[in-house]
């Protein structure tokens, strides 16, 4: 029983990890910023990010809070509740096309 337990921890564990890698491919690829954006975001913090929903595809542009790091966001669209992925600050650092002001600063 104890080593079923532990083959399905290792099978579930082996999937998340899979899963993780191919989404920040998929978001790596996706990636198509413009030159001039990206010279843009060097030059000055933007206030505005338009955040994409991975379920639904629903976009929408948001300000970005100067104050705080926004760690959960409701979609308008299908009302699934978003969460920043491992390693990111707020939702905009994940599903947006700017981060927070606090990333693009450093």
């Amino acid at each position: 029983m104890i080593k079923q337990k532990i083959i399905y921890s290792i099978f579930f564990i082996g999937l998340f990890i899979a899963y993780s890698c191919a989404s920040s491919e998929t978001k790596e690829s996706a990636n198509t910023t413009p030159i001039k954006d990206t010279v843009m975001s060097s030059i000055e913090t933007s206030t505005q990010s338009e955040i994409t929903c991975p379920k639904c595809r629903n976009k929408k542009m948001e300000t970005l809070p100067t104050d705080v790091c926004l760690i959960k966001y409701k979609c308008a669209n299908c009302d699934t509740v978003l969460f920043p992925k491992e390693g990111d600050c707020c939702v905009f650092c994940t599903y947006g096309t700017h981060k927070c002001p606090s990333k693009q600063e450093n």
